[in-house]
């Protein structure tokens, strides 16, 4: 059983994304010489997509909604480099979750109810909500209209960098609208935000996409985001799908990931992964293909991550420069003509496979709203 669907319109390059300030990819030269330096300088900014404030704002309110659990992120992801997810992808996946998910789609199904899970209680709807600072929490604002009647308004201030939470005094600067796009076949959140202290700029529009359904192994999930988000720190343009399928006869969670994303700098990369991992966490197995084109030229990250060791290579325009091994904790450099690296390089080659995580930690943020829903975040 296939539920691999195409994103409805979140046009990138289109109207809507053309309103803020498209980025070009920037294209490889053809012959440019391997540089690590070069190659970790022209995915720098990929470090503070998972920061962006729209998509920080959104996880703090949709805590405040319900969808997910207060505390998921306690501090801006950037500082964090040297935690690495790349052995651990779904480490709190819950297969039990997923099978009553599925079992109630059924019943609701043969009482005539859509398939999609609503995100939003009826009394929510087309409401606009402000920060309480005196009770920490979103209240609504009966006095304000422009909410969308499909979904709710939330007003954006800027956070804490610590806590992520509106800082005081309260600096409102915008808003944000969530809305429900759900049908027959799959929950869907569209996110757009926009800055009025700037004159309505756009700062997102995406689009979440889940769902779910039992296949002969056991369950599978499948989670789609497309769209951009910009801020102080650079505009991302995305496009990122993962699936992620239950075999009960193996006790084993089987992760698929395909994600593309243009860096500030204008660097198209695109990470997949493939493999499994134990549900109980004892074990996992996962190959990750990360291709970087951009104005250090065309290299690929090709690595086999097996219980924390990695054993791979670097290439760069078809040519391995690079030899990886040793654990994700501490990896190990070699030149494939014998040798090592100098200091700098190996901080530089530290960046670029740190830009792997980069991307699961931006998708991971990204995902947050419907990830707790379908049982996967």
């Amino acid at each position: 059983m296939s539920i691999r669907r195409g994103l409805i319109a979140v046009v990138v390059g289109g109207s809507v994304a053309a309103c803020a300030s498209e980025p070009g990819v920037i294209g490889p030269p053809a012959d440019v010489p391997f540089s690590p330096q070069d190659v970790a300088a022209s995915i720098f900014s990929l470090r503070f997509a998972a920061d962006n404030i729209a998509v920080a704002s959104v996880g703090t309110i949709t805590d405040a909604l319900g969808l997910t659990t207060p505390g998921f992120s306690a501090a801006p992801r950037r500082y964090e480099r040297g935690v690495a997810p790349r052995g651990a992808i779904v480490p709190s996946f819950k297969p039990g979750s997923l099978r009553k998910l599925v079992a109630d789609r059924a019943v609701r199904l043969s009482q005539g109810a859509r398939n999609a899970v609503p995100l939003f209680p009826i009394n929510f709807l087309g409401q606009t909500f402000v920060f309480d600072a005196t009770t920490d929490s979103y209240v609504i604002d009966a006095a304000r209209g422009g909410a969308p009647s499909d979904g709710v308004r939330f007003i954006l201030y800027r956070l804490d960098p610590a806590s992520r939470l509106p800082a005081l005094p309260l600096a409102p600067f915008g808003f944000v609208d969530l809305t429900d796009e759900s049908d027959a076949v799959s929950t869907r959140l569209r996110v757009r935000a926009f800055d009025t202290a700037g004159g309505d700029l756009p700062l997102a529009n995406y689009l979440i996409d889940g769902a779910f359904g039992s296949v002969s192994s056991g369950v599978i999930v499948n989670l789609l985001t497309e769209g951009f988000i910009v801020d102080a720190d650079g505009r991302f343009d995305f496009n990122l799908d993962e699936t992620m399928e239950t075999d009960d006869a193996r006790g084993v969670t089987i992760a698929t990931l395909d994600h593309r994303v243009i860096s500030d700098e204008g660097t198209s990369t695109r990470l997949r992964v493939e493999g499994d991992i134990a549900n109980d966490g004892s074990h996992s197995d996962l190959g990750f293909l990360f291709d970087i084109n951009g104005s250090a030229g065309a290299s690929e990250v090709d690595i086999r991550v097996v219980d924390g060791r990695q054993d791979g290579v670097i290439r760069h325009r078809g040519q391995t420069e690079v030899l990886i091994s040793g654990t994700v904790a501490q990896p190990d450099y070699q030149a494939p003509r014998g040798g090592g690296f100098f200091a700098d390089e190996i901080a530089a080659l530290d960046e670029i496979l740190f830009g792997i995580d980069d991307v699961l930690i931006m998708a991971d943020e990204l995902f947050r709203p419907l990830g707790e829903l379908f049982g996967v975040r």
